[in-house]
């Protein structure tokens, strides 16, 4: 039996003190030619402002990064400072505006 593809794969974001599933995380396919990955992730309302998606980022993007992504990108819109906050502090930067969206990408080979 081999792995599962991790970019086939949807992550469920718990929450540690209950256990609860409260999110989740997933990637939109595998890594283009030129390694780019594009992810995303959604939490439930009472689960935000905890720092779990940021987390859940890290170690998503830290396991692209293992199976041969070497950027990884993803998108908010503009009225979403929580998501684009935790964006950032996943280290991902902002690269483009366009309409009401905001880019980010993350060089995962650094």
């Amino acid at each position: 039996m081999t792995d599962p593809d991790p970019f086939f794969t949807m992550y469920v974001i718990r929450r540690i003190s209950d256990h609860h599933a409260v999110g989740g995380f997933g990637f939109f396919g595998p890594p283009a030619t030129t390694g780019r990955v594009e992810f995303g992730y959604g939490l439930v309302p009472s689960a935000r402002g905890e720092g779990l998606a940021t987390e859940a980022v890290i170690l998503a993007l830290n396991n692209a990064r293992i199976h041969g992504a070497a950027v990884a990108a993803a998108d908010t819109d503009q009225d979403n400072g929580a998501s684009q906050r935790g964006l950032l502090k996943s280290g991902l930067i902002e690269v483009a505006r366009r309409d009401s969206l905001i880019f980010y990408e993350r060089d995962l080979t650094a």
